[in-house]
């Protein structure tokens, strides 16, 4: 047999096994290959800070960055608090979002170093098949993995699906305690690209704990099916609060959607979205993320999330996107990510929170009052600062990841290959093909400070599919136009609108989504009053004292200064507002160059009547205390400015109400 026959039938056992996976997935749509986006505007210019800022200058961040990463036995410094994978789940986000982001904004020195790590770890594979480090547990191997699975996506290099493979079917074995449980991600994403049955049950009966499998049973002989016990599930399907930790409780919830897309099985998705709306309606925070200070806490006016609760609620919800289709999975991403993503970074992603809140007046050492009651002592102290790295390292990996996720889910395709979904926006450049045909889409907007995103077709020759763009839900009248005829009835199902034809060349659709200012209540008595316009929530901004810190060693610390930060102007106000109609929105048009994401800078602003609290005051410079019981205010009226949370460092954004 010549090697010509071998091509041809290594070929057709390709088209074959593509057809076949093709009808084991149950989701609606999926993501794709990191090099088919371009983006442009606000989000190229964040990734390029990313790349400038921490995400290309590793070492100013100190332990474990300072480290060879995955290619070296990393050792914790002594006296430093930890468990050994620690180290590995840390540098594991960090070389994800190095690659995505290096990938996006062809940055081929973020990229090679990522490729470092991975081409270490797929040469050096243990006897059992084990990928990766000793010391990495199975759970900072799911973080480790995502970034393995982009560039597989990429570069379609079979090695990755056969030793990946190997790791989770040589030694039989479950994933089913604690966070090893999340290995169901890879394994599914693994089970997509192979079809092997094994992962699929291997799956299923993690999430199950199946009895014969964790006693060295067979797995892959076991029969596919969701009637097996499984406390998890029903704790998620029914209206149980759901509590603990943050991270766990966000990674958590996707897991039994994931298996719906390759089983079907209505039960699994239904436990997803059950537990997920429960997190929203008990602990969901004005800007977007659940409180989670380390656990999740509630939705007092005055709580916090950690920054890596932002990105895996993000990245979760995404997850449900596809396998739904449900443009209120999307809704979420980008409230998160605009309020409480942007919210919790140094403009120029020099430095960042690992607690940020939507009322913080003030960032100091001894603000992080959070913490106290677990008993946790220094560990606590100076997590609401913006540094270049925290007391606990993860979220500092953790937010390379942020945008270049974002970035990566706005372009999915239908999961029946009939078109193409703009899920998120922001100014990029797409390609695709289909049927044959390269396709380009164009997608310019000053969104989300702007309604109006447009979408330019560049197409060969004449094509036939469906584009589908998100509707979110905080709009009320959006309006369509195809090549500049304002489309009557726009079909919307479950927050997406559709658009079904035969696209030619230069074909312009135009999105227009009506911003709305909005006053919302929050808090755990709705006691709390916000000021929303459209995706974005908007604060005061606290005028502040900075006092910088540079840690001793990398000369590059000169250019990366850690910061406390001290009120420098009043921020004790209540809204001195009846309804919505008191309030002006101020919109400045800036240049396409100008980075919108800066107080100095907002394209959006927003005048509010306000009065001071004469009795609402910081502890010290420790924390803000809830609203007092009875307001003691000041007799003068006067308008303050509110600008997009994302924008601020000090901030205030949810504010007692007078009338």
């Amino acid at each position: 047999m010549n090697r010509y026959t071998i091509s041809f039938l290594l070929f057709v056992m390709c088209v074959v096994s593509n057809f076949l996976h093709a009808q084991n997935y149950y989701g609606k749509s999926k993501e794709l290959p990191l090099n088919q986006t371009k983006p442009f505007g606000w989000l190229q210019q964040v990734l390029v800070k990313q790349a400038e800022g921490l995400g290309g200058n590793p070492t100013v961040s100190g332990y474990p960055f300072n480290t060879r990463m995955w290619t070296e036995d990393i050792q914790i410094p002594v006296g430093h608090a930890g468990r050994a994978y620690w180290p590995y789940e840390q540098t594991a986000y960090f070389l994800d979002g190095t690659y995505r982001c290096g990938q996006l904004i062809k940055n081929q020195a973020l990229v090679e170093f990522a490729n470092q790590n991975f081409n270490h770890t797929l040469s050096h594979i243990t006897e059992n098949g084990i990928l990766g480090q000793n010391k990495a547990d199975d759970w900072a191997r799911v973080v480790y993995f995502r970034g393995l699975m982009a560039k597989y996506e990429i570069t379609k290099n079979q090695s990755i699906l056969k030793k990946m493979s190997s790791h989770f079917l040589k030694t039989p074995r479950l994933f089913n305690n604690g966070r090893a449980l999340f290995s169901i991600e890879p394994i599914l994403w693994l089970y997509d690209k192979t079809g092997n049955e094994k992962l699929l049950n291997l799956a299923i009966h993690s999430f199950h704990k199946s009895k014969s499998a964790s006693e060295g049973g067979e797995y892959d002989k076991a029969k596919k099916n969701d009637n097996l016990p499984s406390k998890l599930l029903d704790n998620m399907l029914s209206e149980k609060i759901p509590h603990g930790h943050g991270v766990s409780n966000m990674e958590q919830v996707k897991i039994p959607a994931l298996l719906y897309m390759y089983t079907g099985k209505e039960r699994y998705l239904n436990a997803s979205i059950n537990q997920f709306n429960k997190i929203v309606k008990h602990h969901m925070l004005v800007d977007g993320c659940p409180s989670s200070i380390e656990h999740l806490e509630g939705k007092a006016v005055d709580l916090a999330h950690e920054t890596c609760d932002i990105i895996d609620l993000s990245w979760s919800a995404g997850y449900l996107l596809m396998a739904t289709n449900n443009g209120h999975w999307g809704d979420l991403v980008e409230r998160c990510i605009f309020n409480a993503g942007f919210g919790s970074m140094d403009k120029d992603f020099k430095s960042h929170q690992y607690y940020s809140a939507p009322n913080q007046p003030v960032a100091a050492e001894e603000t992080s009052q959070f913490n106290v009651k677990l008993n946790w002592g220094g560990m606590a102290l100076g997590r609401m600062c913006y540094r270049t790295g925290h007391d606990t390292e993860c979220c500092t990996g953790n937010i390379q990841r942020m945008f270049p996720s974002y970035a990566s889910r706005m372009w999915l395709k239908k999961a029946d290959n009939s078109g193409i979904i703009a899920a998120l926006y922001g100014s990029s450049e797409f390609n695709f093909n289909h049927k044959g045909k390269e396709i380009k889409i164009q997608q310019k907007t000053q969104y989300p400070f702007n309604e109006r995103i447009e979408f330019r077709f560049e197409i060969e020759k004449v094509s036939k599919f469906s584009f589908t763009m998100r509707i979110p839900k905080w709009c009320s009248k959006p309006e369509l136009y195809l090549n500049g005829k304002k489309i009557r009835k726009i079909n919307i199902e479950k927050g997406m609108a559709t658009i079904d034809r035969t696209f030619k060349n230069n074909d312009l659709i135009e999105l227009q989504l009506p911003m709305e200012t909005k006053l919302t209540a929050w808090g755990e008595k709705n006691e709390g009053f916000a000021i929303e316009r459209g995706p974005l929530v908007y604060s005061l901004p606290v005028n502040h004292k900075i006092i910088t810190f540079p840690y001793i060693g990398d000369p590059k610390l000169k250019d990366f200064p850690n910061k406390l930060m001290y009120p420098a102007s009043n921020w004790n106000y209540t809204l001195d507002i009846k309804d919505i109609t008191d309030v002006n929105v101020i919109e400045n048009k800036l240049d396409s160059n100008t980075y919108p994401w800066s107080v100095t800078n907002s394209p959006v602003k927003i005048q509010v009547p306000a009065k001071k609290v004469l009795n609402w005051r910081l502890d010290g410079t420790k924390h803000l205390k809830k609203f007092p019981d009875k307001l003691k205010l000041s007799p003068n009226r006067e308008y303050i400015e509110l600008v997009p949370l994302g924008s601020t460092y000090l901030r205030m954004t949810l504010f007692p109400k007078t009338n």
